[in-house]
């Protein structure tokens, strides 16, 4: 399974919810900080507040560490005034561990504070788990999401690529393993509840993380290759190959992570249409952007895995001086086009269910696959020309509602 494509978008966030100043009031300290909070929350609940207060964080730019500050404080405030941590909620073990983790982000610059936050942030999820004997699904998807999340802030800001495996340095395939167990562990039991309504935004973004992961693992070094080779005009587009004592080479020298990725996003969308009822629901419906997110995700990754039999194919096809070869890449021409064909059409159909009847550009990926199909079909054949009519028809309807916005897409097309 080839590579992915570095984060495909995540579904827009809410705009931050801002306060209108009070003429006759003084202004406040630099070191102070107002947030709104929905009036539906009960003011004597303070749970209820504290959930409240970091959902609102987590729908902001997430760009202020005084809020994260203030919903550690409060944690700290309700654990002083409970005597006994294990009538506490899971949520509340949760918005505590999260928030320590996000203070990270605030200090990149500062590895001893990042590995800090992260010890801290683990740690108090492992006190939230222990009061759960069958497990917590929601402390083991924070779990997984903070595991994740400290391999590129705390583990690959540090290396390089001369780096290797020290106490300091270990092997991140261990680290992201550990993740991976976590997560399986969640879905396994919310599978077994039958809680799918846990698949949500949030909890997607624990894959969506992974898939950063990974495509940072799989372009490690090109940065550096690229600043000494300036003048390199044949450079490789290619990532360095890492040696086996590297941190990363455990990640980066296997397809299971990639697979992994695959098998376990086609499990969150099968359970996001477990979780309605009818899965024929209104095109309204609260769960469409997130299914079409999905889809879009899973169809971007087919594309990417197209990629090199795709090569393969177009190479020994049509490069002159290929044409005595009858491999590539340990691919016949054939298989290569089979190949192919099939993971591209298997990303149309995901494609298709990502489209936004609002959103044009959805509609131009669908469009783009079915060019990149055609190209797969022998010259002028039947098929080519179907696929090609099909994507023309698509980008003749982007053009009219976006006024030309897709017109070149259109006119190479029609050029090919």
């Amino acid at each position: 399974m080839a590579k992915r494509h570095l984060g495909l978008g995540k579904a827009a966030k809410a705009k931050k919810q801002k306060t209108e100043p009070d003429a006759e009031a003084q202004p406040q300290a630099s070191n102070e900080l107002t947030v709104e909070l929905s009036e539906e929350i009960d003011a004597n609940d303070e749970l209820g507040q504290l959930k409240g207060l970091w959902n609102t964080y987590c729908n902001s730019e997430k760009d202020n560490e005084l809020v994260v500050n203030g919903i550690i404080h409060e944690c700290d405030r309700l654990l002083r005034n409970e005597k006994e941590s294990s009538k506490l909620p899971d949520y509340f073990h949760s918005i505590y561990a999260n928030s320590l983790a996000e203070l990270a982000n605030f200090h990149t610059t500062d590895n001893t504070k990042v590995k800090e936050f992260f010890d801290a942030a683990l740690e108090r999820v492992d006190l939230g788990l222990s009061h759960y004997e069958a497990g917590s699904i929601d402390l083991l998807f924070t779990k997984s999401r903070i595991l994740i999340k400290r391999i590129p802030l705390q583990h690959i800001s540090q290396l390089t690529l001369e780096s290797k495996i020290a106490k300091e340095k270990p092997s991140l395939g261990q680290l992201l393993d550990e993740a991976l167990q976590s997560y399986e562990l969640a879905e396994k039991r919310a599978d077994e509840l039958k809680q799918y309504e846990l698949f949500n935004q949030d909890n997607l973004e624990i894959l969506e993380a992974l898939d950063d992961v990974l495509d940072m693992v799989d372009n490690f070094g090109k940065e550096q290759l690229e600043g000494e080779d300036e003048d390199d005009e044949d450079e490789d587009d290619d990532a360095p190959e890492l040696s086996e004592s590297h941190p990363l080479y455990s990640i980066q020298n296997t397809d299971k992570y990639n697979q992994w990725w695959r098998d376990h996003i086609l499990k969150f969308l099968e359970n996001v249409d477990l979780a309605s009822s009818n899965k024929a629901v209104q095109e309204d419906h609260a769960l469409h952007p997130l299914r079409r997110e999905i889809c879009k995700r899973i169809g971007q990754s087919y594309l990417q895995e197209s990629e090199i039999p795709s090569g393969v194919f177009t190479t020994l096809t049509y490069e002159d001086e290929y044409q005595d070869e009858t491999e590539l890449e340990g691919l016949t021409r054939e298989q290569a086009q089979k190949i192919a064909q099939e993971l591209i059409q298997t990303a149309i159909k995901y494609l298709e269910e990502a489209q936004d009847k609002e959103d044009p550009e959805s509609w131009v990926h669908v469009a783009e696959a079915l060019i990149s199909l055609g190209n797969l079909y022998e010259l002028d054949s039947d098929e080519q020309e179907a696929s090609y009519k099909k994507a023309e028809a698509i980008l003749n309807k982007a053009n009219n509602v976006t006024n030309g916005q897709y017109e070149e897409v259109l006119e190479n097309l029609l050029q090919s």
